[in-house]
């Protein structure tokens, strides 16, 4: 059996993963998990705070991400392949390599983790933050991420890049299109 496509929709705060993945669950009508639900309440506070994570404070919540996917894959791996409902979404910011190891840790035949970069210019990124209601990012974290960012290599990593600029709509069916050539979903989804 072909393992479950598991799409992390990756970037910094304000690159629009929650939206984007949210017009793709529409599409798909799959499962849509918010990496940031999964952070403890000591990384939540600290970032509302100010305060950039460190290495040791993403480690955990990291490991928790790939665990719920593994088990989101383990329950969908049986499905059709032609189901659109075979797949897992998930937001996470994934900025390093070595985060996104952690991620790709999910048994091969259970499920494949391809990144989906949303990519952007520092100042649409802000200026989407400032706009933000309730989210616990402040702006000035911005300029912390971007500092730690490792963007992703197709020729490395199984990655599909996005550009911020369209609605999350447009940007989602582009996802899915983009999906479907790389050979992620099956043509039939479109």
């Amino acid at each position: 059996m072909t393992a479950v496509p598991i799409f992390v929709l990756m970037g910094t705060a304000g690159c629009g993963k929650s939206s984007v993945a949210a017009e793709i669950q529409k599409v798909l009508g799959c499962e849509f998990i918010e990496g940031d639900s999964l952070h403890p309440k000591s990384n939540v506070d600290k970032m509302a705070a100010g305060y950039p994570l460190q290495d040791e404070d993403r480690w955990p919540w990291l490991r928790e991400i790939r665990d719920v996917l593994t088990e989101k894959a383990k329950g969908l791996k049986e499905l059709d392949l032609k189901c659109k409902q075979r797949a897992v979404i998930v937001t996470c910011s994934s900025l390093k390599k070595v985060y996104r190891d952690i991620l790709r840790e999910v048994p091969e035949e259970m499920g494949k983790v391809i990144f989906v970069y949303l990519k952007g210019e520092q100042e649409l990124l802000l200026k989407r933050i400032q706009g933000r209601q309730g989210h616990f990012m402040p702006p000035t974290m911005l300029q912390s991420q971007l500092d730690i960012l490792e963007e992703p290599k197709e020729e490395e990593e199984a990655v599909i890049i996005a550009d911020i600029v369209p609605t999350p709509d447009i940007e989602a069916k582009h996802i899915i299109r983009m999906a479907v050539e790389k050979g992620y979903l099956p043509a039939t989804i479109v």
